[in-house]
């Protein structure tokens, strides 16, 4: 099964040193982005050891998506980390098995020299 990542979005987030002070001051509205989310999972694996999120691990990172200026890649984890995206708001998508026809149009949107390409598809197409 895949996994849509609707990633963070903090917006009107208290100052918590202000309110000490006895302010209520909100802080510059933030986004997680593809890079960072894939890296917090890269992180993660390293530390938990699961096979869950492994750096070879299928992912497509999208920004904007719907948008004129929208931006789809498709690569390993560890390769989504060094991507740019542009700007907010951005989602990732963690993939499960693929079907032929998933990974067909997955193609279009793939890092051309992706690890994941070449080891992968190249099987999937000798079958």
């Amino acid at each position: 099964m895949h996994t849509l990542c609707l990633l963070d979005i903090k917006v009107k987030e208290p100052d918590y040193d202000a309110m000490i002070r006895g302010k209520t001051v909100y802080l510059p509205p933030r986004f997680m982005d593809v890079n960072t989310a894939a890296k917090q999972l890269l992180e993660a694996e390293e530390v938990h050891g699961e096979s869950v999120c492994t750096k070879d691990c299928l992912a497509v990172g999208l920004a904007r998506l719907g948008h004129k200026d929208q931006c789809i890649i498709a690569g390993t984890l560890e390769e989504l980390v060094s991507q740019d995206f542009g700007k907010p708001l951005h989602s990732l998508i963690i993939c499960g098995d693929t079907h032929d026809l998933e990974m067909e149009m997955l193609k279009q949107y793939m890092i051309s020299n992706s690890r994941y390409k070449i080891q992968h598809l190249t099987e999937h197409e000798s079958v």
